[in-house]
């Protein structure tokens, strides 16, 4: 259902979310621990940046944050930026006119599942799911992370 750009998102702002309160975070550092290559992560970052998902700052202490406390940051606003998730959840038979009047086979059954994917989106906070299970890292433990040092 998502893209890798969106599952990718998803993982970074969901580390973020798990550091938040903390110093920013590198983008090296979201990289390595979300197995998420840098550049295309940067691009990531980039635009929710942009869309105001994110604040960064540069030189020395800075990185990225959330722009306001994870239980405020919702998944769509994290996907937005990368999917028209209205569009992704299109017809099945590719009926550009699918509706109550003009339904395809599975129209009734799957309005419903576009209504709940749409609805997880609309209301599940990166907060819920940093509540849920603590962050872990894809290549090394999330308990062996090293900040960095400050000089």
């Amino acid at each position: 259902m998502l893209s890798q750009t969106c599952e990718y998102a998803l993982r970074a702002t969901t580390f973020i979310a798990h550091h938040a309160g903390e110093e920013p975070v590198l983008a090296k550092d979201v990289a390595e621990y979300t197995d998420v290559p840098l550049k295309y992560l940067q691009k990531i970052l980039r635009d929710l940046v942009r869309v105001g998902v994110l604040v960064s700052a540069r030189g020395i202490g800075g990185g990225f944050q959330l722009s306001r406390p994870p239980a405020q940051v919702y998944l769509v606003d994290v996907l937005r930026p990368f999917e028209d998730t209205s569009q992704q959840m299109s017809c099945p038979f590719g009926n550009p006119e699918c509706g109550g009047s003009n339904p395809c086979p599975v129209h009734e059954r799957w309005s419903r599942v576009v209504r709940a994917y749409r609805t997880f989106l609309e209301t599940t906070t990166l907060g819920q799911l940093v509540r849920k299970k603590p962050f872990v890292a894809r290549k090394r433990r999330a308990s062996q992370w090293r900040r960095r040092s400050r000089v």
